[in-house]
C-alpha cells in the first residue's frame, strides 16, 4: 500500500473488478441489513452483479451474479432494507422493456415490473419506497407494490435519466431529463416545471439538496439548476464529448462525472480538480460510496473503484501498469490532426512546459508517431493517455488519397463559384455527387441555386466514375449480400445463388427433401451505387431507393403434391379444382372475388399447420399488378391475409407473413403505410427466433425505411414525417438487440443508414440511444462473420458525423 503524504487526496486506482463480458453500463452501492457497503453493476451481458467488500485485501469480490433479463441491462438501483424487504431491494433495467427486483442473495428476480414500451435505461426511488423510472418510449413511470401507479408524460424524446427529490412527506417530487433536451419537475405525478438550457441530448440527473440539481448533457457541460426557480447558477465545461453520468460526493465535496472522452472528472470548489483516463473507449456510469471512493464502468467491461484515501491506495505495482495500460490506449479516430503535419507538431521537450489546467491535453511528435498527453495539475505533470491513429495519414503518392482536413479523399478540388473565393470541395467516388455537392453547400453556407452547378462538376470532373465491375448480367442481384437469391435454409453466410435455381432442403413439417417455404427466394433488383459494390464489401450500403423483395416461384410439382396430401388428409375431394385454383394464384397471378373467396375459405377452416403453402404463393400474387386490380378495394392485406399468422407458435407462417408484406411495398405501399404501427408492434412482439424469420423482419423494416424516409420512387410526403421516421429508427435499434443472424443485422442497419442519411434530426435520435456504442460493438463482433457489417457500421458513422454538424440535407429537401 501506499502511505500518506504528497498524494493525500489525489484520486488513484483503488481496484479493478473483472466478471462481466460486455460494456458495464450501470453501477449502484448500497448497504446491507449489517451495514456493509456492496457495489452493485448492471452490463450489457445481461446480468447485474453484486460486489462485497473483501476480506482479505482492499478490493471487491464477486458476491452475486442476477439473471433473468432476456436482452442488455442498462441502469441498476438499489433499495435500502426496509419492513417488506428486510435485505433490500437490487433493481435493473433493460433493454426488454422490464425491471427486474432481486433480493440480497437470490438470483432469480422476485418480481418483475412490465409496462414499458421500451428500453429502460434509468430507475431511481423515493424515501418512501417507490420506485421512478425512465424508458425511451418517452415516459417515466412511478411503481408502488408492484403496480404502476403513475405514467409522466409530456417528454418528445427519450427519457434518459430520472431522480426524485427529498421534499415534505406525503409529496413527491420527482425529476426527468430527456433526448428532447429538457429537464422537468412533476409535483404529485403532475408537470410542474420545464428545465431549458441544455443544446442536447440530458443523459444525467443527480440532486445535491432540495434546492439544487445537476445535470449532463451530450452537448459536453454540467448544469447547476435551482429546483424552486427554475434558473441556471452554474455551468462547467471541461468533458470533451457526451457526458453519460453524474454522482455526488459525499459530505458536500463536489461531484464526478463520465462520459465518452474516457475520462472520470472529479469536480471540486466549481471546477475540474482532477481528470482520470480510462484505458477504454466510453466510460459508461459512475456512483459514489459513502467513505468518498469513486466506482466507474466502461466499456471494456470493468468496473474501477477509485480512492483519495492513501491508505486503500493498489499496490504501486497495479498503479503503474494502470497507467501503462491508459498509456497504451489508441484514441478515437475523430481525434486527428486535422490536415497538420507531423512535423510541425512539438516534440517532447513542449512536455517541460506545465500546461494551464488540468485535464488539458497536448498532442506530441514522437517519431513517426504521434502521442497524446494530459496535464494532471494535482501531481504536476503530463501523463500520456493514448497514442493518435491515422493522425498523419497516407500521402496521394502512397495510397492515392488526397488529405482534406485530416480525411482522405479521392478528390479535393478548388472550386471558384462565380468569382467567389475558391473553396475546397472533397469528394470520394463512393459517395453520390448530388449528396455531396449539397453537403459542399451546407458548409460554405452558399445558394441552394449552385446545387445542379456543384453536382454537374463533380459529375463532368470525375467522368461518372465509380467503383466495382458493372455487370453486363440481367441475374437478380440481391443490393445486401452481392448474390443473387436468397436461401434462408442454407448454411452459406450470404445465402444467394444464380437465379431460377431450387434449393433441396428439408420440409418443415415432414422432414422430406420436396417442397419446401425455405426455398430460396430472390431480392428484387435495386439501383444505385449502394447496391452494386457488396460483393466488395467496401462499397457504399444506403441510400437503398427500391424495395427488397422475395420473388422466386416455388417448385409447383411438388407445391401441388403438398395441396393434394393435404387435402386429402383433411377429407376433401382433391379433384374439386381447389387445387389448381390455388396454384394458379401463384403462376398466373389470378385474383377476382371467387378467388379471395377460395383464399378466405381455406384460411379460415385448414388448421394452421397446412395453410403455408396458401400464404407461400399470397407471397408471389402480391407482388404482380394484377393481384392489386383484382383486389376488393376493401380488402386489406395487413389484417386479412397476414394479421392472423403473425403468431411465433408457428415460425413458417409467420415467416411467409412477413416475406408477403414486404413484397407488397410498392402496389400496396399505402395500406402498408396507413397501417405501420399495428405492423411494427405485431412483429416485434411476436417475431420467432430464427434465421429466415429475422431477415424476413429486417427486410420488412428496411422497406419501411424507403418509405418513411421518401427514398422511393414518387414518394408522399405524408408518410415521411418525422414521427414516422422515429417508430422506424426506434424499431431497428430494437431489433437489433434481439437478431441473431448476421445477414439480419446487416438489413437492420442499412435501415439506419437509410433514416440517418443526410437526416440529422434521426442521426441525432439514434446517437441519443447509444447509436455510437451499438455501432462499435456489431463492427467489432460481427465483422468476422459478415464483413460488410463493419464497412456499414462505418458508413453510418460517417453519415451522422455529417448529419449531425450540418454537412447533409435534411429529409425533406433530399426528397425533392
Amino acid at each position: 500500500m501506499a502511505s500518506g503524504g504528497v498524494d493525500a487526496g489525489l484520486f488513484k486506482l483503488r481496484c479493478t473488478l473483472l466478471g462481466h463480458s460486455m460494456d458495464v453500463r450501470g453501477v449502484a452501492t448500497g448497504q446491507t441489513e449489517g451495514g456493509k457497503e456492496f457495489i452493485v453493476s448492471g452490463s450489457r451481458d445481461r446480468s447485474s452483479k453484486v460486489w462485497m467488500p473483501s476480506d482479505t485485501d482492499n478490493g471487491f469480490v464477486q458476491f452475486q451474479s442476477c439473471e433473468g433479463h432476456t436482452n442488455f441491462v442498462s441502469c441498476v438501483h438499489t433499495i435500502p432494507p426496509n419492513d417488506k424487504h428486510p435485505t433490500g431491494l437490487i433493481l435493473s433495467g433493460g433493454h426488454d422493456h422490464t425491471i427486474l427486483a432481486y433480493e440480497m442473495g437470490k438470483h432469480q428476480p422476485v418480481f418483475r415490473l412490465v409496462g414499458h414500451k421500451g428500453t429502460v435505461c434509468s430507475i431511481g426511488g423515493t424515501s418512501d419506497s417507490l420506485i421512478v423510472s425512465g424508458s425511451w418510449d418517452l415516459s417515466a413511470k412511478v411503481w408502488e407494490e408492484q403496480n404502476c401507479v403513475a405514467s409522466l408524460t409530456g417528454h418528445t424524446a427519450a427519457v434518459w435519466a430520472v431522480a426524485t427529490v427529498p421534499g415534505t412527506v406525503g409529496e413527491h417530487r420527482i425529476l426527468t431529463g430527456s433526448a428532447d433536451k429538457e429537464i422537468r419537475l412533476w409535483i404529485n405525478y403532475q408537470s410542474s416545471k420545464v428545465y431549458s438550457g441544455h443544446t442536447d441530448c440530458v443523459r444525467t440527473l443527480a440532486v445535491i439538496n432540495s434546492d439544487q440539481f445537476l445535470s449532463g448533457s451530450n452537448d459536453a457541460s454540467i448544469r447547476l439548476w435551482s429546483i424552486a426557480d427554475g434558473e441556471t447558477l452554474q455551468t462547467f465545461y471541461g468533458h470533451t464529448n457526451f457526458i453519460y453520468s453524474i454522482a455526488i460526493l459525499p459530505s458536500s465535496n463536489g461531484f464526478v462525472s463520465v462520459g465518452e472522452d474516457r475520462t472520470l472528472r472529479i469536480w471540486q470548489n466549481g471546477a475540474t480538480s482532477q481528470v482520470l483516463f480510462h484505458p477504454a473507449i466510453s466510460v459508461w456510469t459512475v456512483a459514489c460510496l459513502s467513505n468518498g471512493d469513486v466506482v466507474t464502468g466502461s466499456s471494456d467491461g470493468a468496473l474501477r473503484v477509485f480512492t483519495s484515501d492513501p491508505d486503500r491506495y493498489a499496490a504501486h505495482e497495479t498503479l503503474a501498469a494502470f497507467e501503462e495500460e491508459v498509456s497504451h490506449s489508441v484514441l478515437a479516430a475523430q481525434q486527428d490532426l486535422g490536415g497538420m503535419k507531423i512535423s510541425e507538431l512539438p516534440g517532447r521537450e513542449c512536455l517541460f512546459i506545465p500546461g494551464k489546467s488540468d485535464g488539458e491535453t497536448k498532442m506530441v511528435r514522437e517519431g513517426e508517431k504521434v502521442g497524446c498527453y494530459s496535464w494532471s495539475a494535482a501531481e504536476k505533470k503530463w501523463d500520456k493517455v493514448g497514442d493518435v491513429v491515422g493522425a498523419s495519414g497516407a500521402t496521394q503518392n502512397t495510397s492515392g488519397k488526397v488529405l482534406h482536413e485530416g480525411k482522405e479523399y479521392d478528390y479535393v478540388f478548388a472550386v471558384d463559384l462565380e468569382g467567389q473565393k475558391a473553396l475546397k470541395l472533397p469528394y470520394n467516388v463512393t459517395e453520390d455527387p448530388w449528396f455531396a455537392a449539397q453537403k459542399f453547400i451546407d458548409k460554405n453556407e452558399l445558394s441552394q441555386l449552385f446545387l445542379d452547378q456543384v453536382a454537374n462538376f463533380i459529375i463532368n470532373n470525375t467522368k461518372g466514375m465509380q467503383l466495382g465491375n458493372a455487370s453486363d448480367s440481367n441475374d437478380f442481384v440481391d443490393p445486401f449480400t452481392g448474390g443473387n437469391r436468397y436461401m434462408p435454409g442454407s448454411g452459406g453466410g450470404s445465402g444467394f445463388s444464380s437465379a431460377g435455381s431450387v434449393g433441396a432442403a428439408l420440409d418443415p413439417f415432414t422432414g422430406s427433401g420436396a417442397y419446401t417455404t425455405s426455398t430460396s427466394q430472390p431480392a428484387q433488383k435495386s439501383t444505385g451505387s449502394a447496391t452494386e459494390l457488396n460483393n466488395s464489401n467496401s462499397g457504399p450500403c444506403f441510400p437503398t431507393e427500391e424495395f427488397i423483395r422475395f420473388t422466386t416461384p416455388p417448385n409447383y410439382v411438388a407445391l401441388e403434391k403438398k395441396l393434394v396430401e393435404f387435402v386429402t388428409s383433411m377429407g376433401e375431394d382433391s379433384s374439386s379444382g381447389r387445387i389448381q385454383t390455388l396454384l394458379d394464384i401463384g403462376r398466373k397471378a389470378e385474383w377476382n372475388v371467387g378467388v379471395e373467396k377460395e383464399v378466405r375459405q381455406c384460411l379460415g377452416s385448414w388448421p394452421g399447420d397446412k395453410i403455408f403453402p396458401i400464404l407461400d404463393l399470397l407471397r408471389l400474387a402480391v407482388a404482380t399488378p394484377s393481384f392489386v386490380l383484382g383486389l376488393d378495394s376493401s380488402i386489406n392485406v395487413v389484417t386479412e391475409f397476414c394479421g392472423k399468422f403473425m403468431d411465433k407458435g408457428t415460425p413458417t407462417n409467420q415467416m411467409l407473413s412477413l416475406r408477403l408484406l414486404c413484397n407488397a411495398f410498392g402496389p400496396l405501399t399505402p395500406q402498408l403505410a396507413q397501417d405501420r404501427s399495428i405492423v411494427v408492434s405485431r412483429m416485434l412482439t411476436n417475431l420467432a427466433k430464427g434465421k429466415t424469420n429475422e431477415i424476413a423482419a429486417a427486410t420488412l423494416i428496411l422497406n419501411y425505411s424507403i418509405v418513411v424516409a421518401g427514398l422511393n420512387k414518387n414518394p408522399i410526403l405524408k408518410w415521411a414525417t418525422s414521427d414516422a421516421q422515429t417508430e422506424i429508427l426506434m424499431t431497428a435499434v430494437q431489433m437489433l438487440d434481439h437478431v441473431d443472424e448476421p445477414e439480419a443485422l446487416f438489413r437492420l442497419l442499412v435501415t439506419i443508414g437509410n433514416l440517418v442519411y443526410g437526416n440529422s434530426r434521426m442521426a441525432d435520435l439514434f446517437s441519443n440511444l447509444g447509436g455510437t456504442s451499438l455501432l462499435r460493438s456489431y463492427k467489432d463482433v460481427t465483422s468476422s462473420v459478415l464483413p460488410k457489417v463493419k464497412n456499414c457500421c462505418e458508413q453510418i458513422e460517417a453519415s451522422m458525423i455529417s448529419a449531425i454538424s450540418g454537412g447533409g440535407p435534411s429529409s425533406s429537401s433530399r426528397m425533392n
